[in-house]
């Protein structure tokens, strides 16, 4: 029996169809051609099925403060206890993500996204039986954090190899996912906890993220071989940026080049900076004098920038090159914090959200399209979990240290001054990142 997308033509020849996966016709007389983008219809689906499943995760993840003062509320913990499990999962999904990277390159997104998903359910569901703080960093902490590690990192690179000319924008509508899971089911589990309880929306949660993703996991795949070996940065391109896929030994040279491990400390500064404003900027606002409602809108805000901005930022990355565009979203940060420090009215902190939300977007879609011209994609799964790791250490740590340092100050002031600094200094580490060596090859 054919299958439901059998009516696949290019170039005048039927695909073969004998199995569901075969969507694209024999190249093999094509060497010589340059990489044309793989077949637009099971490609698009890929990146609906990625953006679905980055709703889902990352939407529930990031819900996490909705559970937090229930939290407290039922067991007295402090709120350093309460937030480490957060803090903890974010450290693992960095971790973790350059092994899912690793596996993915070898095995395919199917196998890696579900077994993480049962994971990331399982720990949700088991959060309901919670009684001691040690059940949180477990079944948050390291399942759930487990289960994010099969999200960003494994989705952005099969992104990655199933594009080409529009991987930027792409890889841009699936991280926006991010955000869109975040003004979806955050509410949704806020509603769940006012209607039934805590417990009810974590086992609510576990259940839709257990049992959608492991179902829609399963048409998840990488293209053919032959397609990924014939992958180049597109033509517009080359005049950006020197790369071109690599020795099959490509982790080892990687690891050698000075820009990657710039890369590396650029998005660990990007992660520090990122983080202390999401996780401080409400307490700001409301130590300001504004209420708690208009420090949440200025989030809401910030979310619903984010999604347009990381669309944005992945056209204009497939149009001028990913450096330059990583370069101009850092600016947008940096430009964003100037203003954050002089901003005293409730408008002036809605524009600081919009403005920012620019360089949070320009991390998480240029991460995986600036590893992709740089090295290639015979390895980019890890490749990209490494750069992952370096931004979650950066996510994780910095949180902690504007707390520290609001604790011995009393005020945000000090910690956004400190914040602008690192941000320019990270701007300014930008335009060092040097394209590898080797022309793009055909």
């Amino acid at each position: 029996m054919g299958h439901p997308l059998s009516l696949l033509y290019r170039s005048g020849q039927r695909t073969d169809l004998s199995s569901p996966w075969k969507y694209f016709p024999d190249r093999s007389d094509m060497t010589n051609e340059p990489f044309q983008p793989l077949h637009d219809n099971f490609a698009y689906i890929i990146v609906a099925i990625a953006f679905f499943i980055m709703v889902i995760v990352w939407g529930a993840n990031y819900s996490f403060g909705v559970f937090f003062t229930p939290l407290l509320k039922e067991f007295g913990w402090t709120r350093a206890i309460t937030s480490g499990p957060f803090s903890l999962a974010i450290f693992i999904e960095g971790f973790g993500g350059m092994f899912m990277g690793r596996i993915c390159d070898r095995f395919g997104p199917r196998l890696v996204v579900t077994v993480c998903a049962v994971f990331f359910g399982t720990g949700y569901i088991l959060m309901t039986k919670i009684t001691s703080a040690w059940h949180l960093y477990l079944y948050y902490g390291l399942m759930v954090g487990i289960g994010l590690s099969g999200s960003y990192v494994p989705l952005s690179s099969t992104i990655a190899h199933w594009f080409d000319k529009r991987r930027g924008l792409m890889i841009g509508i699936v991280s926006s996912g991010i955000g869109a899971g975040t003004l979806i089911i955050s509410p949704i589990a806020n509603h769940l906890i006012l209607l039934y309880g805590w417990r009810f929306s974590c086992l609510s949660v576990g259940l839709l993220a257990l049992i959608l993703i492991v179902v829609f996991a399963q048409l998840l795949r990488l293209p053919d071989k032959n397609s990924v070996r014939k992958h180049t940065v597109p033509n517009e391109l080359q005049e950006h940026c020197r790369c071109g896929p690599i020795s099959p030994g490509c982790v080892g040279e990687a690891m050698r080049d000075k820009s990657f491990w710039m890369l590396c400390t650029i998005l660990l500064c990007w992660g520090i900076i990122i983080f202390v404003i999401l996780v401080h900027i409400a307490p700001f606002a409301i130590e300001m004098g504004f209420s708690e409602t208009q420090a949440a809108n200025i989030l809401a805000i910030f979310g619903g920038a984010v999604f347009f901005a990381k669309i944005i930022l992945g056209i204009t990355a497939d149009r001028i090159g990913s450096r330059l565009t990583f370069i101009i979203g850092l600016g947008f940060m940096s430009a964003g914090l100037f203003w954050l420090l002089i901003s005293q009215a409730l408008g002036s902190l809605y524009l600081f959200a919009i403005v920012y939300a620019f360089g949070y977007g320009c991390g998480s879609v240029i991460m995986p399209t600036i590893v992709a011209e740089m090295f290639g994609l015979l390895s980019h799964g890890i490749l990209l979990g490494v750069v992952n790791f370096s931004a979650c250490i950066g996510c994780a740590i910095g949180p902690v240290l504007a707390g520290r340092l609001f604790d011995k100050s009393g005020s945000y002031h000090e910690v956004f001054v400190l914040m602008t600094i690192l941000s320019v200094i990270t701007l300014m580490m930008g335009f060092f990142i040097k394209p590898n060596e080797r022309r793009c090859e055909e």
